[in-house]
């Protein structure tokens, strides 16, 4: 499509009423911020609602962000962005609960589950070996140790030690 860059934006946006997300209709990224073309063969892309803060507001400062008020990405109204750091941007997601957390079974290469660890630390508890319980669980000793002395996975609580020791041990089970 030919045009400029501002004819070619408000034809890919579904615009609604003031308060409405005005939905980006083109292409998007893999995360759902929409992607437009700066015009011309082979010139790249720009994310639609920094374009739409610009055409609205004006530049955007060097090092500022567009953030999204209603947190949905591919929401170009204006009045859904607002300016600010990738401090405010990483402030925001935090607030909102929509920061990505890498502890325990979020990590997506962790190989136990806070229910492993619970057992990891009674069987820890009775003095059975770190080799012996790493090889049960396939890690290395070395996670076994960084369990044990809190360099990972001390967030996890446990509950009483009391409770805790009276629990049956489903590894144990077999035969550790």
């Amino acid at each position: 499509m030919e045009g400029t860059l501002e004819e070619r934006f408000w034809a890919k946006v579904d615009v609604r009423g003031p308060d409405d997300c005005w939905e980006w209709l083109a292409g998007k990224t893999h995360n759902g911020y929409g992607m437009i073309g700066k015009g011309g063969r082979h010139n790249g892309m720009l994310r639609a609602h920094r374009v739409s803060w610009e055409l609205a507001n004006g530049p955007i400062p060097d090092g500022l962000c567009v953030l999204h008020h209603c947190d949905n990405p591919g929401c170009v109204n204006p009045l859904h962005l607002w300016i600010g750091t990738n401090a405010d941007n990483q402030q925001d997601m935090a607030q909102k609960g929509r920061a990505a957390s890498n502890k325990g079974e979020s990590n997506g290469k962790a190989k136990l589950t806070a229910q492993d660890v619970h057992e990891i630390r009674q069987m820890l508890s009775r003095d059975i070996s770190h080799r012996v319980i790493a090889k049960v669980y396939g890690v290395k000793r070395s996670t076994i140790s960084d369990i044990n002395i809190g360099r990972c996975w001390d967030w996890l609580e446990e509950a009483s030690r009391d409770s805790v020791k009276a629990q049956p041990v489903g590894q144990l089970a077999l035969g550790v």
